[in-house]
């Protein structure tokens, strides 16, 4: 089976590493005995697909896996067995082509109206870019709603719509500090702080516009990797809301972009378009690959 691979959990004290495409092809156990396994449902070409999506995010939460993605999706898997956690905000396909048939030609001069007076007809159409848990009945996931951001807690029985402050941008990345301390990044330079209990709300970070895709904690300070406006590594002091470039600065790129970060037994990891790097916190290591 071809898998595109679209996000991974890497391999931990809690089990082997798992991959996750972007068709709902789930990878489990890469490293010692791995078996794909289908999220069926998920997908835009692949057989069984519904019309919902791609996949763009994995996590483990105790002993479940969780798979959220484009369309409102999000799947939950527990011994082996995958379904919808919840169709709550699950996009109607069916829906959205009976209201484009009611659509005039674009040439039609009652077409501008017609997308204006539908617009609160369509049925929701967002994308999930993250998913993080504390545990079980504490699950976080973020997105974006057309330009709008978009951030749910599950609570064990329901899912929940927090309310965000933002009036445009994505929500991308999610950290889990604490029950009472979450970070979630997203772009145009955004980090919020806060939990589901007190709310979030914007940290005031120097003034940028950057597309960051993660957030991670390294050595005290959060670590977000920016592909955009600009892009490169970052920091953020936690206590002071101070924003700077990573230092010592990374090697010189051979991509275009980094998207990735991580940290194990205090090692961060940064992947990029063309690029792996390895710092030990006195200094950074290329790693090659033949598939760059």
């Amino acid at each position: 089976m071809d898998v595109h691979v679209e996000k991974i959990i890497p391999s931990t004290s809690a089990g082997d590493c798992i991959v996750l495409s972007s068709e709902g092809e789930v990878i489990v156990d890469v490293f010692t005995e791995p078996s794909i396994e289908r999220i069926v449902g998920a997908g835009t070409w692949i057989e069984g697909s519904k019309g919902y999506g791609r996949l763009l995010s994995i996590a483990r939460v105790d002993d479940m896996l969780l798979a959220t993605g484009n369309g409102g999706q999000i799947y939950v898997r527990r011994e082996k067995d995958w379904r919808l956690l919840t169709d709550t905000i699950l996009f109607d396909p069916e829906a959205h082509a009976r209201l484009s048939r009611t659509a005039p030609p674009t040439t039609d001069p009652g077409f501008l109206q017609w997308l204006m007076d539908s617009r609160g007809q369509r049925p929701r159409n967002i994308s999930l870019h993250d998913v993080a848990g504390h545990n079980t009945d504490s699950v976080y996931v973020c997105g974006i709603d057309g330009t709008t951001p978009v951030l749910f807690f599950w609570d064990g029985t329901a899912l929940n719509e927090l309310k965000v402050h933002l009036e445009e941008t994505a929500l991308t990345g999610i950290y889990i500090e604490n029950e009472d301390s979450v970070w979630i990044c997203g772009r145009e330079g955004v980090l919020l702080h806060g939990s589901s209990a007190r709310g979030f709300t914007p940290v005031s970070l120097r003034r940028q516009l950057n597309l960051f895709h993660m957030v991670r904690p390294y050595r005290g300070s959060l670590v977000l990797p920016s592909s955009v406006r600009p892009g490169g590594l970052f920091e953020v002091d936690k206590t002071s809301s101070d924003l700077r470039r990573f230092t010592p600065r990374m090697p010189e790129l051979q991509g275009d972009y980094i998207f990735h970060s991580d940290a194990s037994n205090d090692v961060l990891w940064v992947v990029g378009q063309k690029d792996i790097f390895r710092f030990d916190g006195s200094g950074w290591e290329r790693i090659e690959s033949p598939d760059f």
